[in-house]
Parts: C-alpha cells; structure tokens; sequence
C-alpha cells in the first residue's frame, strides 16, 4: 500500500523525506511488527524496536525525534481515530457478511466456529487486537461482534444475529449446569450448558451447520464456569459434590444469571462475593480484594453456592489447588 493513499485515508501529515513509498501491513503491537509494516506506535519507547525489526513507517500522536530517515514518519491528530480509518478502508475493499450479536453468542462462536468451514472473526473490543489479523480477512470471511458502536464505526453495514426465535423440545435440567434436548432431528445429551443459554447455543450451532458436534469445545466457554467443592472446599470434578462456586466476570449477564440462580436454586443458600461492591448484586455481598481472602471466606461462612463475580476463574481454580496441594504437605 502507498504511503500516500496510507496519508489521504487517515489524514495523516508526512513530517520527513523518507526513502521508502509503501508498506505491506498495519500493527500496534511491536512483538508482531514484521520488515514492511506500518507500526502505530501507542508507546513512544516501542519505536526503536519496532524499527530494528524491519517497520517501513511510523504513525505517532505527539512529535518525537526522528531516528530513522530512511522509513516514513506520520504524525496524525489521534491515534485511535486512525487506526478506525484504516480498519474501515481495509474492510470496505470487501463485502463481508457481518452480525451483531451477544456476548453469550460471541463466546460460543469462539469455540465452535474453529472447527467447521465457515471464516468467522469475533472483532475484539479493542480495535487494537482487530488490526493485527487484518490481513487474515477476505471475501470469505464472516464478521461478527458484540459491540455494535465497534462496528458503527468499522463496518456499519451489519445485521442482527440475535432475532431469529429457535425452539428446542424434550428439554431435560438435570441441574443448574447441565441440561439435554432435542433440536429438529438431533439428540443433545447432558450439555454442560445453563438452560438460559440453550437458545444462543442452539443459534450458532444451526448458522455453523455443525455435522460433527463435540461437547468438550462447549465445557471451554467462559460462561457460568463452575468449581465443585467437597466439605474441606478442596476441588472435585463435575457434579460429584453439591457444594459449588459459580465465576463470572461480564457485567452484562450478571442479572439473568443471578435470576436464573435464584429460580432454579431454591433449596440450598446462595453467598455473593465480589472484588468490589457491585450495585447488581444483592446487597448482602461479601467484597474481597483478592482471590487468595476465598478459603477463609468459604470457611467461615454457611453456604451450599457462591456466586463469585471479579476475579479470574484460573486465578481462583489455581490458588485454591495451590492450598490444596500445601495441605496435603502436613
């Protein structure tokens, strides 16, 4: 691409003579930045590396000295603005077919889509992480996001993946985590899925055409993830224990999956433990700064589950096998 045809879409000013007139790819991360590329520098202190690792130019907010004449140097009024235009210009070489959809969706597409033939990206949040796969995108390739200002800004010409209405029959819950069903002639036995996620799951399975379906991609979601604990809160595996804590960390879910808690889980005593007061949980929360306060907390404290909302589900799963494990040592 024409350092040129690079200033005209980002409104860029050229502030040296370089040497070179093009550049093959765009990164903001110096670790991926390749001989060829146009590096956005968000770090002045990546500049030199980015340089010594082959960048052909250099788009920065604020002036810095020039310690390379010999590649472009492009000072633009924002950074973020810029990287917008140039994802936008990249994407509208194509016409992609492109969907909004939720966050229960999106997780499901990231597990799922990798193994059927369909191209699916799930944009990131951070446009940042997008920029670095774009040269991975053609006409092939399906967009989906959970963002719809990302994509406002990006690819406006989208669709919503959310409204078609799918129904399931034969639905078995065999618990909070796990339920079985039927959708049109195929059996789903014992998904490790809450029921309120069946309709999302059911959507992108049918979009994905899925032949072969594997249940170990869907027990990798992020979604209502789960640690089974004995009387000693030492880890057991699945549905072995009727003492549990639930890990969720997407603002957005929180209050369907503490009405679906709530609902489905009348006959034991729920606790809510946070990293910080959350106004969406109920008001008797337990609030610990770090993951390692939960033994005790557990500890001394009734519960058969524990909604755990701010930590990390492998920072929890660690610690609490690393107290295991130094137990286990007396």
């Amino acid at each position: 691409m024409q350092i040129t045809s690079i200033l005209d879409i980002i409104d860029g000013k050229l502030i040296n003579s370089p040497s070179i007139s093009f550049i093959y790819s765009f990164k903001t991360k110096v670790s991926k930045v390749k001989e060829g590329d146009l590096f956005i520098a968000y770090n002045l202190e990546d500049i030199d590396l980015a340089i010594q690792k082959g960048a052909f130019a250099i788009i920065v907010e604020n002036v810095c000295p020039i310690t390379d004449n010999e590649i472009a140097w492009i000072k633009v009024n924002n950074l973020e603005s810029c990287m917008i235009k140039l994802i936008r210009y990249k994407l509208a070489l194509f016409n992609l077919e492109s969907f909004y959809c939720n966050n229960i969706v999106s997780s499901f597409l990231r597990a799922l889509s990798p193994s059927t033939s369909k191209k699916i990206i799930v944009i990131p949040n951070k446009l940042s992480h997008f920029i670095s796969i774009l040269d991975d995108v053609d006409n092939e390739t399906i967009l989906f996001s959970n963002n719809n200002e990302v994509l406002d800004k990006i690819y406006p010409n989208y669709r919503n993946f959310n409204n078609e209405h799918l129904e399931v029959s034969n639905l078995i819950e065999h618990s909070l985590f796990e339920v079985s069903f039927s959708f049109k002639d195929k059996y789903f036995q014992r998904v490790r899925i809450p029921s309120i996620y069946i309709e999302d799951f059911i959507r992108v399975y049918n979009y994905l055409n899925i032949s072969v379906y594997d249940d170990t991609k869907v027990k990798s979601i992020d979604l209502f993830k789960t640690i089974f604990l004995d009387k000693n809160f030492n880890i057991l595996e699945f549905g072995k224990t009727d003492k549990f804590i639930i890990l969720s960390n997407d603002i957005e879910l929180l209050e369907n999956e503490i009405s679906y808690l709530k609902s489905k889980f009348t006959y034991g005593k729920i606790i809510y433990i946070t990293s910080s007061y959350n106004k969406y949980l109920p008001k008797e929360q337990i609030v610990l700064k770090n993951p390692t306060a939960l033994k005790n907390t557990f500890k001394n404290t009734f519960f058969n589950a524990a909604y755990v909302f701010g930590f990390e589900f492998n920072d929890v799963q660690q610690y609490l096998l690393k107290e295991e494990k130094e137990i286990t040592l007396f």
